[in-house]
């Protein structure tokens, strides 16, 4: 849409170098607006916020590069990372909040001041926590590594100073989450949270499946980018491509 919208009356390269700038605004926000957070779900939420940024950053670099035809390759790299990152961010916020949820269910709590020791009681939805919080962060072999990684060689080739901040920004998230993770995970057990209520088989499977797509995706990126990512940034590029595909979906 950034072609059809603004690409004739701005330029191509301004319109992805705003998505840039937006791009690194919602990474501070969220980070920034989650270091103080003691909610479970908002912490979540505000991290949801800075991969947004992410995928964003993908897409502005891409349009920003396509404008030179020396890194038009990075250009599309760029969007690629972008698009399977939409695919990561969904499911890797989205077992997050399912163990939030799952942890709220368990001890009617979402303060993390509230929790701690969780780690002995609730084993199989600590793995899981870990689990999210590594693909979140960025870490190999998780899905949220493959994508970003894309982002940051094509950004790199941008501009390397905004690689840095990206990557400063995953590192970021990933001491909030470990911070969050020791604090309601590890530790002796707090004594008014001796009792939990008994997780549903129907909650730890749903979140299992999640997992293993985390999991599948991070070990075989190229599927995903190769039959997915990259067919749609080819299409982003390609206007008249674009447009005779949005007249075919509307009937025109």
């Amino acid at each position: 849409m950034c072609f059809t919208l603004y690409g004739g009356f701005i330029g191509i390269n301004v319109a992805g170098w705003i998505i840039v700038i937006l791009a690194l605004i919602s990474i501070l926000v969220g980070v920034t607006m989650a270091i103080p957070q003691t909610d479970f779900k908002r912490l979540i939420g505000y991290a949801a916020v800075a991969e947004i940024g992410f995928i964003l950053l993908g897409l502005g670099a891409g349009l920003a590069s396509l404008s030179g035809n020396s890194v038009d390759a990075y250009g599309i790299k760029a969007m690629e990372g972008s698009i399977f990152h939409i695919f990561n961010d969904a499911l890797d916020i989205g077992l997050l909040f399912f163990v939030a949820a799952v942890v709220s269910y368990a001890t009617g709590q979402r303060n993390l001041n509230n929790l701690c020791g969780l780690g002995r009681k609730m084993k199989y939805t600590t793995f899981l926590f870990i689990i999210g919080l590594a693909a979140v962060a960025g870490l190999p072999p998780m899905n949220g590594f493959a994508s970003k990684f894309l982002i940051y060689e094509s950004v790199f080739h941008l501009n390397p100073i905004l690689a840095i901040i990206g990557i400063l920004g995953s590192i970021m998230m990933l001491a909030i989450f470990v911070k969050a993770f020791s604090g309601a995970f590890l530790g002796p057990p707090v004594p008014e949270l001796e009792t939990y209520k008994k997780v549903p088989r129907s909650m730890l499977f749903a979140m299992s499946i999640v997992v293993a797509i985390i999991v599948f995706f991070g070990l075989f990126p190229d599927l995903i980018v190769d039959n997915l990512a990259h067919p749609a940034a080819q299409a982003l590029v390609n206007h008249s491509e674009y447009i005779s595909h949005a007249i075919r979906i509307g009937g025109v």
